[in-house]
């Protein structure tokens, strides 16, 4: 893959260390052979603008901004991809989580991973060490969905499919951009050298995190046409004392596009490797 990479990170609150920790792991991957010319880019979530003094002296430079609320993790997203593609030399925007960091060689496995087959158009880093469970076949390395975590998204997939739906404030907008990529014929993909240590992998499940994950599996059935599956999570939502909100309307979705998406696996929406 030629042309220029965009990493968008998108902050919430984040402890000053984890920006000097991600910080730190992106200059090591810049510093790699194979990693194309490379510019990051920050979206602040925040309720206040805290994070801009201390990530600014920590990279004066920083390509910084502050929405004043909280757009969610697909919006954000959104803004910044925009601004990436919009500049014809940025070949590929990756998503990056704050929590993260980065293999040496992270960046420059994803680049390569996209040369290895024709119309990629998602390839997401390999958790490391705790590995999500789902499926990827271990010669192609293709997948059913690519976590946001660390996720490469070419030029071309933005260009035909858009980025996320911004309706999932957060979690399953990775899920749902994949299966839409999957349906418009794009490879999707994990790089399995392209590793990453998550932090969130070890943290406390909280019901906040419980009551998102619920709500943006109900639209993730809504959206596919699966009304059994859209129901149950929403009677979990109820269980755990989430607000009440409309329901979503079951989408009629034709019989290609069924066939991707992957409600029997529950929040794994794939088939475990183990």
């Amino acid at each position: 893959m030629s042309g220029a990479l965009r990493v968008g990170v998108v902050l919430y609150n984040n402890p000053v260390s984890e920006l000097q920790r991600l910080l730190d792991s992106l200059a090591r991957c810049q510093a790699q052979p194979g990693t194309p010319s490379l510019a990051c880019v920050w979206w602040d979530n925040s309720p206040r603008d805290t994070l801009r003094e201390p990530l600014l002296r920590l990279l004066p430079t920083a390509d910084y901004h502050f929405s004043g609320e909280n757009l969610g993790f697909g919006a954000a997203h959104n803004r910044m991809m925009a601004r990436a593609f919009a500049s014809p030399e940025v070949r590929a925007y990756v998503c990056v989580n704050p929590d993260g960091v980065l293999h040496p060689r992270g960046l420059a496995e994803l680049v390569a991973e996209v040369s290895r087959q024709p119309r990629t158009g998602l390839v997401e880093a390999r958790l490391f060490p705790d590995e999500h469970p789902k499926r990827y076949d271990p010669v192609t390395h293709e997948t059913p969905w690519c976590s946001g975590c660390v996720l490469l998204i070419t030029r071309e997939l933005y260009a035909t499919v858009g980025g996320f739906d911004e309706r999932f404030f957060m979690y399953c907008e990775d899920v749902d951009l994949s299966w839409r990529a999957r349906a418009a014929g794009f490879s999707v993909r994990l790089a399995p050298e392209a590793l990453v240590h998550h932090y969130t992998v070890t943290r406390e499940t909280s019901r906040t995190r419980e009551l998102s994950v619920r709500r943006s599996a109900a639209l993730l059935g809504a959206k596919y046409g699966d009304a059994r599956f859209m129901r149950a999570r929403l009677r979990e939502y109820r269980e755990l004392g989430g607000a009440p909100f409309a329901e979503p309307p079951v989408a009629r979705v034709d019989r290609a596009v069924r066939r991707i998406a992957d409600f029997e696996h529950l929040f794994d929406f794939a088939e475990a490797r183990w």
